[in-house]
C-alpha cells in the first residue's frame, strides 16, 4: 500500500543577499496528532 507523504516547509531569514537563510521540512502522521501543535500562520477570511 502507497502512502503519500506531505512535508511541510518554512525558512526564517532576510535572503542569502543579507544573510544566512535557515530552513527546515517536517513529515507528521495525520492520524497521530500532536497535542498542542498549532499554526502560526492561520489564514482568516
Amino acid at each position: 500500500m502507497k502512502r503519500l507523504l506531505i512535508a511541510g516547509v518554512d525558512e526564517a531569514g532576510r535572503g542569502p543577499l543579507a544573510g544566512p537563510v535557515f530552513a527546515a521540512a517536517v513529515i507528521l502522521d495525520p492520524w497521530r496528532p500532536i497535542r498542542g501543535l498549532r499554526d502560526s500562520k492561520i489564514l482568516s477570511a
